[in-house]
């Protein structure tokens, strides 16, 4: 991997304005990871923004044309799907780590995670210049599977909030909720209500059928998961609710999940709410144990687990980067 003139990587950061883009921005600055250069592009609203991150000030540009990238030693993608795919078939030269995880990337490519891929591997893999990262949600219920063994069925539903979508939808859940408020709110004939309501998410069986092929993905077998993915009216945090049957082990489910890296289980004590896990970096977990089965409920800030992830692959690239992620 190429370095810039003080030794430091070169980086560009696309999608610099939007729900990770600036947590991954934050984390960069928090953890100190070094780099010699840092190139900010938004969307063309956006450009010609600044952010303020840490003591500094930093320009925000429009990525105009995918070349502008090819001077960079790393770039994060942190965009949507559609816009992530233009990038991908038309930058070439430096190393991308892509975000936009509503898919499952096609076979040998690199698609990693901590805590499922090892260091040494994400630097080997760097020969592809290329890595995807799991949707947040794909990246919680593996871990909770894992940690569990061997599950012989599993109901999940995934609630994600506004942020999940872009920050398009966090703009317009906020302009919908207040025009609710104040008993404006018009919507259009093929329009769907977002604020106050809770509807199956948009493109629910696709997602929903790319979840589970991460989550196969990563813990190498196919779960006996049936999942179902909701829109709630948050704007950032996202939860999980799974229902699994007693089996042989499940008396030991309650200190898997204790000692599970990334899982911070809640014990004598209220549940947490979507609220507590924003700003955290494990997922936080209750777990239920009952006759008839065991329940789970998990939040999770997805926008900062994303970003985590991403960082994660870039410090194992760097020799003498921040310590492992949990």
């Amino acid at each position: 991997m190429g370095t810039g003139t003080n030794g430091g990587l070169r980086v560009a950061l696309v999608g610099a304005t939007g729900a990770v883009g600036s947590q991954l921005l934050e984390l960069m600055d928090e953890r100190a990871f070094p780099h010699s250069e840092l190139k900010l592009f938004s969307s063309e609203e956006h450009g010609g923004d600044s952010i303020e991150a840490g003591e500094q000030t930093r320009p925000v540009g429009f990525l105009s044309d995918p070349a502008e990238l090819s001077d960079s030693d790393l770039v994060f993608l942190a965009v949507q799907r559609p816009a992530a795919e233009a990038i991908l078939g038309a930058a070439a030269g430096p190393i991308i780590v892509d975000l936009s995880a509503v898919s499952l990337p096609p076979a040998g490519t690199p698609f990693v995670a901590p805590g499922f891929t090892a260091r040494e591997e994400v630097k080997e893999l760097s020969r592809f210049k290329l890595f995807h990262t799991p949707h947040p949600a794909a990246l919680a219920l593996a871990t909770i599977i894992n940690a569990l063994g061997d599950v012989p069925f599993c109901a999940a539903t995934v609630m994600l909030p506004a942020s999940s979508t872009g920050h398009g939808s966090i703009s317009h859940l906020v302009a919908q909720s207040a025009d609710l408020l104040n008993g404006k709110l018009d919507l259009q004939a093929d329009e769907r209500q977002a604020a106050f309501n809770m509807v199956p998410f948009p493109g629910a069986p696709e997602l929903e059928k790319a979840l589970v092929a991460q989550v196969t993905r990563l813990i190498g077998i196919a779960p006996q998961l049936v999942l179902q993915s909701i829109q709630v009216p948050v704007l950032h945090g996202a939860a999980i609710t799974m229902g699994l049957p007693n089996a042989s082990g499940s008396d030991a489910w309650a200190a898997a999940l204790r000692a599970a890296p990334g899982v911070l289980l809640v014990e004598n004590e209220e549940a947490p709410s979507v609220v507590d896990a924003i700003g955290q970096e494990a997922l936080l977990l209750t777990y239920s144990p009952g006759t008839a089965g065991s329940s789970l409920w998990c939040v999770f800030d997805n926008a900062r687990r994303a970003a985590l992830a991403a960082l994660w692959i870039a410090e194992c690239l760097v020799p003498g980067a921040a310590e492992k992620l949990n």
